[in-house]
């Protein structure tokens, strides 16, 4: 990049930054106690979700599954299932109305298709959908189904499947051997070789991570009505806008205007089943079906159908790192051997590159199929560059002596450089210089009692007689703030109340209250007069769902939709309002400007002279002088629209860093600022190997915060799902037949409250983010970052590291050789 390209890049981000109507303060951004504008609906039970959705005369749709880890289709005898009473339709593999991959537009379907005829393990859809009166009926059906398969050898260990000789998992789409060579990902910068060289010490350690599933409290589903020649379909589904674009390219180009898409509530909807190949096609074959019989039909899993799915950061890792006696850590080398990832590899060494100083960095991440489930992001994208932080930091801690948290400060930077780097950079930015980690360590040490509780590794034991424990990590927030989101308001004519339109995936962050306080605050109206419809395709959708970066894109386009709805609403204060057959009606302000007005409260009036004032429900409403608002050419000016420019597309400057990256065409880097630390406390019964957390303290610098209830809640949730993932959480299969042992809720432990002590969400505001207001996200990394915080913690305990996760009792006696 010149020096000419990176000023005009600059420049063009401080005009996107800078405030167009700056205020001192705000009414409801930033306010606790805001009323979560879903809440009466969900605690009253009256939400509704998409499994919830009845319509007259709705048939059910269930999907034939395999029995075998690996094995294809024969023949198959639907006869009997077509004959049961109650039976509509069953759709085959092999009906010739099911159109190829090709067709189905390929991407958006990740080239999967619709009834495959062959399984690649134990419980896929696969041969026949059948669809009938009752969900009851639809699985007797099935049942009644008779299938002659063919079984093929299996492979379940990721490392075994990379042995010569091996079984092929999937030999259709990878026919030389289990390694997809799209799946390997190489990154890093550097020299590692000169890096060990200079090293005081170097360690080598291997790291495993079981398959968590993505089940949530709602199955996955969805519903397919024909109205005529149109399509209406409520989707489970994080973006409707791709399955609005896929479904125009199922049924020949059907214009997208004739396409109606409902997103409802999405029940916990975090990754997982959203982004996986399959999650189009029960839509697709229940469009298929409805059309031929002309009713609508709801296509449904069960519980343990939805457990197949997981994590996309299960498997082996390989680490090994180099560093000075003082802390300085020289090289870092990793290997990342992952389990069935249907979506391309995040890279293992991704946050050594993004969130520190080490000079020498090289992580290789290899995907290796198995017959098991795909993974793809669950409750987060980025697990394995966590761990390896994590575990990095502290087993150069313990090796050397030395506490965790001042070699995560001494090694904090970005792209090989030191704090004093970055901290240039955000001054160049015009950002607070804030040394976010330092500010969030302090405070979680403090939380924590770390200076008074810390101890050498396995040197506490407890009156109770359990090992006491303490563990740190780290890392940055998620802020890549790049995406697109279109965002649509508009004031309601009779009472001059807000509607604000984003057809979106809400999966219960509370996002839409963010939108509200950021619409209210803008418009200067009170924040009971702000409604978000996210639920109905309006001909606008946002970035979703709102986790870990998409709030600070859909900020923008919310921000920037409201200051141009606002300065709509001053414009037309001072000019003619339109003429009726017996009236003329004068501005509401006449003589002034645009520039002597503003809005609060809902309430226009001049600057200079507050008395001079009107209501906007009086401003716009249908009786009296006020008349209807028209612009001077008699048209409606109360839209205010974000279309397809910024701030909806906003991509934060890139920096180049100095030396050769090996990451293709990547030439520059998107630096983050804000900082995430966590601690935790645990008890450890050295005879039995139960792990009990007795607190956890999250520090997350969200650099503003929008909703205080949306971050405290999502680091609160995070928190429990972490230890989850990290403590309990595992899919299990058997080795010998390859069935999953505990696809249930039973089996499968995720944490109730009664498993995890005291959480502590703790939010530090450095306004260091590319988001409005300087805001950063904070869902998602809470849940990524928490799972291996339990490694330390279990190690400080019992003196021993613990190999793999979750760390399960039976791992723990293993490591203490009691096992």
């Amino acid at each position: 990049m010149t020096g000419d390209e990176k000023q005009r890049m600059l420049e063009l981000f401080d005009n996107k930054r800078a405030d167009k109507y700056p205020r001192e303060t705000y009414d409801v951004i930033g306010k606790r106690g805001v009323r979560r504008t879903d809440g009466y609906e969900k605690a009253s039970g009256a939400a509704k979700y998409t499994v919830d959705v009845q319509l007259p005369g709705m048939l059910y749709g269930r999907f034939l599954t395999s029995p075998h880890p690996h094995a294809e289709i024969v023949s198959m005898d639907t006869s009997a299932a077509e004959k049961l009473p109650g039976v509509r339709c069953v759709l085959r593999y092999d009906d010739p109305e099911l159109q190829n991959e090709e067709s189905l537009g390929g991407h958006e379907l990740n080239s999967v298709m619709p009834l495959p005829r062959v399984a690649y393990f134990q419980g896929e859809e696969v041969g026949a959908f059948a669809v009938a009166d009752s969900e009851a009926i639809a699985e007797d059906a099935l049942r009644l189904i008779k299938v002659e398969w063919k079984q093929r050898p299996f492979v379940l260990d990721v490392e075994k499947a990379q042995e010569p000789g091996a079984p092929l998992s999937n030999p259709e789409n990878n026919p030389e051997s289990n390694m997809d060579t799209r799946g390997i990902y190489m990154e890093g910068h550097g020299d590692v070789a000169k890096g060990f060289a200079e090293a005081d010490k170097i360690l080598e350690f291997k790291y495993t991570f079981g398959l968590n599933t993505w089940a949530g409290p709602e199955r996955p589903c969805g519903v397919w009505r024909w109205n005529g020649e149109f399509a209406e379909v409520w989707v489970k589904q994080q973006r409707p806008h791709i399955c609005k674009r896929a479904i125009s390219t199922w049924f020949g180009g059907l214009a997208m205007n004739k396409i109606d898409v409902h997103c409802l509530y999405q029940g916990a909807s975090f990754g997982g089943w959203s982004q996986m190949a399959w999650n189009l096609g029960g839509t697709y074959c229940a469009a298929v079906v409805a059309k031929r019989v002309n009713r609508p039909v709801k296509w449904l899993f069960n519980r343990r159908e939805d457990f197949y799915g997981s994590n996309m950061d299960a498997g082996v890792f390989y680490i090994k790192v180099g560093a000075k006696l003082d802390g300085t850590i020289t090289a870092v080398e990793e290997r990342g051997v992952v389990v069935n990832q249907a979506m391309p590899v995040f890279g293992i060494a991704k946050h050594f590159l993004e969130n520190t100083r080490v000079h020498h960095v090289h992580g290789r991440t290899e995907a290796v199929w198995v017959n098991k489930g795909p993974t793809v992001p669950t409750r987060c994208e980025q697990n394995s560059n966590c761990y390896s932080l994590d575990l990095v930091t502290n087993r150069v801690a313990e090796a050397l002596g030395l506490d965790p948290v001042e070699v995560a400060l001494k090694n904090d930077g970005a792209e090989g450089h030191d704090i004093d780097w970055l901290n240039e950079r955000k001054a160049e930015l015009g950002f607070p210089v804030t040394d976010s980690l330092r500010v969030c360590v302090e405070k979680g040490k403090a939380a924590i009692g770390w200076d008074e509780k810390r101890h050498p590794a396995g040197a506490k034991k407890l009156p109770n007689g359990k090992m006491h424990g303490l563990g740190f990590t780290w890392t940055h927030e998620w802020d890549d703030s790049a995406g697109t989101s279109e965002i649509g308001m508009y004031v309601e004519r009779n009472d001059g109340t807000v509607t604000i339109f984003g057809c979106r995936g809400d999966g219960g962050q509370n996002a839409e209250t963010a939108y509200c306080q950021i619409a209210a605050d803008e418009l200067g109206f009170r924040m009971e007069d702000v409604r978000f419809k996210h639920q109905d395709d309006a001909g606008f959708f946002t970035m979703t769902p709102d986790t870990s970066t998409n709030l600070s894109v859909n900020g923008w386009a919310t921000r920037h939709a409201a200051r141009m709805l606002r300065q709509k609403l001053l414009e037309a204060a001072i000019a003619p309002r339109g003429v009726t057959q017996l009236t003329s009606f004068p501005p509401a302000f006449p003589g002034k400007r645009a520039e002597e007005l503003d809005i609060k409260d809902g309430v226009i009036f001049e600057k200079a002279n507050p008395a001079n004032r009107m209501t906007v429900a009086d401003f716009v409403g249908p009786s009296g002088a006020q008349g209807p608002l028209m612009s001077p050419v008699g048209e409606p000016i109360l839209a205010g629209k974000e279309g397809l420019d910024y701030p909806i597309r906003f991509t934060p400057p890139m920096f180049e860093h100095g030396w050769q990256v090996q990451r293709g065409t990547y030439l520059g880097v998107r630096l983050r600022f804000c900082r995430q630390a966590h601690f935790m406390e645990v008890e450890v019964d050295p005879e039995t190997g139960e792990v009990d957390v007795i607190k956890v303290v999250t520090v997350n610098d969200v650099g503003k915060v929008i909703n205080w209830d949306g971050c405290e809640g999502q680091a609160y949730g995070g928190a429990i799902m972490g230890v989850g993932r990290g403590r309990t959480e595992e899919v299990v299969y058997d080795q010998r037949t390859g069935i999953m042992l505990n696809g249930n809720l039973l089996n499968y432990k995720i944490p109730t409250l009664m498993d995890v002590g005291e959480v502590e969400t703790i939010l530090v505001e450095s306004g260091m983010g590319y988001g409005p207001y300087g805001t950063v996200g904070i869902g998602e990394d809470v849940a990524t970052v928490v799972p291996a915080l339990i490694s330390p913690a279990v190690h400080n305990a019992i003196g021993t590291w613990v190999e793999g996760f979750p760390i399960t009792p039976d791992r723990v006696l293993k490591a203490l050789g009691k096992a």
